[in-house]
């Protein structure tokens, strides 16, 4: 059996890792957890005793243990990158995990995530060899526009690491982070509890026709590491706007904040909260973004997809990479020319095997199974192996639903 590393593990994502170890070990592996952060190893040495102690010594305890596969998920970080070079220099294999285009969704990756991701860098010709399958891809849409949730596996509790070693925690984050990073330190463990269901606001689309703006968080890493000279949210609507004027004076705008609970204003544009991401993609007449993971839904419904940063489905004749002030000229021509069969074609590898169906925060039965055969494939041929998994591509529903009556 293997020896995994799970590094930098996100205590916001502690179910997702915790489900994960645990079917690692039932299958005979062994499996460590490397963290970085002081906060991050009180937490985790009270939830886990494979905790390694590391200290800085990284690359000597990777030569000593010689680990079979780390794991990263999400942490796109300097101390990822570290834990990676460190793996990498022993022989070790790395597989990257992350949020995928659709909720309750992973990518997978042995390079990275998105604008790292490996596949990020194919062509259109590299598709060729790909066979549609819009079965697939219905359910995905459908299960995208209905927000299903996924049949979550049971929580265990959280061990909440005591007072006095999380004040302990306190002092390096006060130096490096102030008081706010300090407070996050002594709060941190929260983050493992169930998110609860966001609030959100009744939201009317226009009777259409309209172009969909879908707006993100200047912090986001999507926008930070791969959105090049990301255009702000007001200028990417100004230009927007401007395009759409240009187009048709009966086509409207409507934009989709980013996650905030009060929304932006924008004139006299049409805005709605980030619930109405995925209808307001999916029935847009086009859709632009920096590079939004759920403008794949306006993807998977035909729309087409401007954007103006580096994206998963950056694939030309997929979508349409521009920068804002090209919005004007290009838009028309998105419009006009489309190219249904690589699009389905780039999906249908994509959703099939690209993502996995494995939720971060409600993860599944079949999710976990996923991402247990995804770290299994990467690793030596065991002695005595066990019995295969068995994972089924696709969303828990339709599909599942659909396999139960066939």
């Amino acid at each position: 059996m293997g020896h995994i590393v799970v590094g930098t593990p996100g205590i916001d994502r502690f179910h997702l890792h915790e489900r994960l170890i645990r079917t690692l070990r039932q299958r005979g592996h062994r499996v460590s957890l490397l963290c970085t952060s002081p906060a991050a190893q009180t937490f985790w040495r009270h939830q886990d005793e494979g905790l390694a102690k590391v200290g800085t010594a990284l690359q000597s305890w990777f030569a000593t243990e010689a680990p079979d596969l780390l794991l990263l998920h999400q942490d796109r970080t300097a101390d990822a990158v570290l834990l990676q070079f460190c793996a990498r220099a022993v022989g070790c294999r790395v597989l990257w995990t992350g949020d995928g285009l659709l909720p309750h969704t992973l990518q997978v990756d042995e390079r990275g995530i998105d604008g790292d991701a490996s596949c990020s860098r194919r062509g259109a010709g590299e598709f060729r060899v790909v066979t549609g399958e819009p079965d697939l891809l219905r359910a995905c849409l459908a299960s995208a526009l209905a927000q299903t949730l996924p049949f979550g596996l049971p929580r265990v509790g959280v061990q909440v690491p005591p007072l006095l070693e999380r004040l302990r925690d306190v002092l390096p984050m006060l130096g490096d982070n102030g008081v706010a990073g300090a407070w996050q330190a002594l709060t941190s463990w929260c983050l493992a509890l169930e998110p609860q269901p966001a609030a959100s606001r009744p939201w009317v689309l226009p009777p259409a026709p309209f172009v969909t703006v879908l707006l993100q968080r200047p912090d986001d890493a999507r926008v930070l590491l791969d959105g090049g000279n990301a255009p702000s949210s007001t200028e990417l609507v100004r230009q927007t706007a401007n395009a759409v004027q240009a187009l048709n004076d009966d086509v409207r705008l409507v934009i989709v904040a980013a996650g905030s609970t009060r929304l932006p204003r924008f004139g006299a544009h049409t805005v709605v909260p980030a619930a109405a991401a995925a209808v307001a993609a999916a029935t847009a007449l086009a859709t632009v973004t920096i590079n939004h993971p759920l403008a794949s839904i306006a993807l998977l419904a035909g729309t087409p997809v401007l954007h103006t940063g580096h994206a998963l489905y950056g694939v030309r004749g997929v979508a349409t990479r521009v920068t804002a002030e090209q919005l004007t000229p290009a838009l028309p021509t998105a419009i006009a020319h489309d190219h249904p069969t690589l699009r389905q074609r780039f999906l249908s590898w994509t959703f099939g095997y690209g993502h996995l169906w494995c939720s971060s925060t409600h993860p599944d039965h079949n999710g976990v199974l996923g991402l247990a055969q995804a770290i299994e494939a990467r690793l030596a041929e065991p002695a005595h192996p066990m019995p295969p998994l068995r994972y089924r591509r696709g969303p828990a529903w339709p599909l599942a639903a659909e396999g139960r009556r066939s």
